[in-house]
């Protein structure tokens, strides 16, 4: 007896596990995704990649009243049986044969999930595999995993399966949270899936319910009165239809988790909900002016949560292109890079907030930036600078810092779409030439709100922490903060400038050239709020500015999301030190300076150099001319104070009629040699290559010789290859008919500073 038990087990080992084994991988059906926000509402879900709605749950979080209630009508001995009912099954075969037909299949739970796992057409030898498969769900499950598998597996209407989908989609519910009269209900609906769906055939769905609550009620599931209240109860005749809340964020989050049942997103609710408002309040405004599409990001600075995206102005205007993601689309970002770039000169010791940057035309490789207006406004702060927007000193401040440094330093801040080399975009970078997403941007301006640390952004909850990156110093970020919360600018949006609740923000804003994007970030301690308006197809227009576009829906969303809380800002970090430097030229001030003006700057690491503008220059009080040591004895020598701009500075002063007090002639007689800044040309360029053509008059190809000087300069010498071409004033050119091959030019003062530099003319 012994020996045939062991042989009996053993074949049962060899058939279950080599000649016929359980499809295990058939009861893991791929999920519906359901994606919720911060406080667990429903933002939206998506079906699974074979089109079924299924939300896979444990038996623990479904009513015991659904559980008690299918073990009663379906199965009364579940708990006893190896995974058939012998007298279900002789029972079911003398009432089909009295029927003529199959009218009950005598199926256990555990044969339904064997059918459920592979389906089958209704056949004898289909229920002998089906007897089969429920031994070896027996064998490998427990009662209460098989009971669970029932659940998550069985039909309940058209591409609804397993009893978490149609809890919701029935009745927008949890099915632990199910009434009697819902147990009943979702208890008869997988005998006939089709004919039983409450959201087509109501009055069939609640007959079938009808029938169930009776045998509750004679099993002692339900009490009486229960029984009752459960017949009076009034079922929903339509199918539950979850709206898309966040549509752009929720279904790229999905997609990033394909078969997870549940998301919990980062998403506030609330903000986005006043964030969407704002933006449908702008939309119809924008429309007028050709402008189709707005993008916005609201991420919370301490964790780099995202607590609120809109994708596009409306995403169901497919006209519109409604469904693309303006947060997630690379565009060009126009001036939005440059506090960046500044707070690297800062932390590099190359610049204070009061430096003077030149403003002036500057060339780079044959690369000549321009300002947005066309204007050069010689001497400005780099506060100013930055404030204005310009773009020759921020091109200047980049190549000081280094293309290479700055790049690096975008990439190691998540901005994920340069996906060229550093030298393929060039100095331009600064000023708008790559493209990038909103997100990444508002991303990285975080990181000034965050004491210069980047934080990759999060969209899920229980995502795991990422490890923070030092951008910037607590210093630099903290200045840069201070420079860009400024109110009196030209990027300050003019619908809000007699408003009385400004909230206090750090923002930039930016235009990519041709006016196809307007961009605005801005930040405060608690939230970076990033906007984006344009189209996406690329189409300008002249309304797409970031400072009358961008900048006022960002003022709004501040307005909306700080309503009746004082904000606070940020604490000046103990590395900003303030100091008094020269209000003229922003260097601490030497004994000469007239006047100075408070910066913040970084104690043992901004620039330290004392005032080179402001110089005492002895004067002979007869004639007026500067002396030097060489010429001042037995001269009425008197100390008088003159500014001494850099060449090209002096030039532009000049020439735009500034009143600088120019330093005085030196004294003609002088023997000794007056040092000083040498000349600086302007024109020609040694980096270009100046090409004459043959069907040109060469008197309409000549080459400009222009040159900056010191103040008090009174002529500049120019030769060519040796030789004396031309004197000139300073600020006056000369102009030279090219001759092919190299050229050696100098530029040379009264005094005998000179420069020197070689160009080459070719033919075409």
């Amino acid at each position: 007896m012994l020996l045939y038990l062991i042989f009996l087990v053993a074949l049962c080992i060899l058939l279950d596990r080599f000649i016929f084994p359980l499809p295990q991988d058939s009861l893991k059906k791929p999920s519906a995704t359901f994606v919720y926000a911060r406080d667990r509402s429903l933002l939206g879900c998506f079906a699974s990649r074979d089109s079924y709605w299924r939300k896979p749950l444990a038996l623990s979080e479904i009513s015991p009243l659904l559980q008690k209630s299918v073990i009663a009508c379906e199965d009364r001995w579940f708990y006893y049986h190896p995974g058939f009912n012998v007298v279900s099954l002789f029972s079911a075969a003398v009432d089909n044969l009295k029927a003529g037909k199959i009218v009950r299949g005598g199926s256990t739970i555990t044969m339904q999930v064997a059918r459920m796992m592979e389906p089958k057409s209704r056949t004898m030898m289909s229920k002998l595999i089906e007897i089969l498969r429920a031994v070896q769900l027996e064998l490998h499950y427990s009662k209460r995993e098989i009971l669970e598998l029932y659940f998550n597996l069985a039909p309940y209407g058209g591409n609804i399966e397993g009893v978490g989908a149609a809890t919701f989609f029935y009745f927008g519910k949890k099915p632990i949270e199910l009434t009697a009269s819902q147990a009943a209900l979702l208890t008869s609906i997988p005998n006939s899936p089709s004919a039983l769906r409450p959201d087509i055939s109501l009055e069939k769905s609640l007959r079938a319910r009808d029938k169930v609550l009776g045998v509750m009620l004679k099993w002692k599931i339900i009490p009486p009165a229960k029984h009752h209240e459960a017949l009076a109860e009034e079922i929903r005749p339509r199918r539950f239809s979850p709206s898309l809340v966040a549509p752009h964020f929720t279904r790229d989050l999905a997609m990033k988790n394909p078969g997870k049942p549940e998301v919990t997103s980062t998403i506030d609710t609330k903000i986005q909900s006043l964030c969407d408002g704002i933006v449908g309040s702008h939309k119809n405004d924008l429309r007028l002016r050709n402008i189709d599409n707005i993008g916005v990001v609201v991420l919370k600075n301490s964790t780099a949560e995202i607590l609120a995206m809109v994708g596009s102005a409306d995403f169901y205007d497919i006209g519109h292109q409604g469904q693309v993601n303006g947060a997630l689309a690379p565009r060009s970002p126009g001036s939005a890079l440059k506090p960046f770039v500044y707070a690297m000169a800062l932390d590099k010791g190359l610049i204070s907030p009061n430096s003077i940057l030149e403003d002036l035309p500057v060339y780079y490789s044959g690369y000549s930036p321009e300002n947005y207006d066309k204007q050069f406004r010689g001497p400005v702060s780099a506060a100013e600078a930055l404030r204005l927007s310009l773009n020759v000193p921020a091109v200047t401040v980049c190549a000081k810092v280094g293309l290479s440094d700055f790049y690096a330093r975008l990439k190691s801040g998540g901005i994920s779409s340069l996906n060229k080399k550093d030298n393929q975009y060039g100095l331009p970078l600064i000023l708008g030439s790559c493209e990038i997403k909103l997100l990444d941007l508002v991303t990285l301006y975080s990181a000034l709100a965050d004491d210069g640390l980047y934080l990759p952004y999060r969209d899920e909850m229980f995502a795991p922490n990422s490890d923070t990156v030092r951008l910037f110093s607590s210093a630099a970020s903290f200045i840069i903060s201070e420079i860009l919360s400024e109110l009196q600018r030209p990027d300050f949006p003019s619908s809000w400038e007699f408003s009385p609740n400004i909230p206090k923000v750090a923002w930039k804003t930016g235009t990519s050239y041709g006016r196809k994007d307007a961009w605005s970030i801005g930040y405060n301690t608690e939230y970076t709020v990033g906007v984006w308006v344009g189209n996406f197809t690329g189409e300008p227009s002249p309304d797409l500015v970031g400072s009358e576009a961008a900048a006022p829906i960002l003022f709004e969303i501040f307005q909306a999301i700080g309503s009746g809380r004082k904000a606070g800002w940020f604490i000046q970090p103990q590395t900003v030190g303030v100091r008094q430097v020269c209000s003229r030229s922003g260097m601490p001030p030497n004994e000469n300076c007239p006047s100075t003006i408070y910066e913040m700057y970084i104690p043992l690491v901004s620039p330290i150099k004392k005032c080179s503008i402001h110089k005492d220059v002895l004067v002979d009080s007869l004639t007026s001319f500067r002396l030097c040591r060489f010429c001042s004895a037995g001269k009425h020598v008197v100390h008088k104070v003159y500014e001494d701009w850099p060449p090209k500075l002096a030039t532009w002063l000049r020439n735009s009629g500034k009143e600088v007090s120019a330093i005085p002639d030196h004294y003609p007689d002088c023997t000794g040699k007056y040092v000083g800044d040498k000349p600086v040309i302007i024109s020609p360029n040694s980096d270009v290559v100046y090409i004459v053509r043959d069907h040109i008059p060469l008197s309409l190809q000549e080459i400009a010789l222009e040159a900056s000087v010191a103040s008090g300069t009174p002529d500049v010498y120019w030769f060519i290859d040796g030789e004396l071409f031309g004197q000139a004033r300073p600020g006056e050119k000369l102009f030279y008919i090219p001759k092919t091959g190299k050229h050696k030019l100098t530029c040379t003062d009264r005094e005998g500073r000179s420069s020197s530099l070689i160009f080459k003319v070719d033919r075409f």
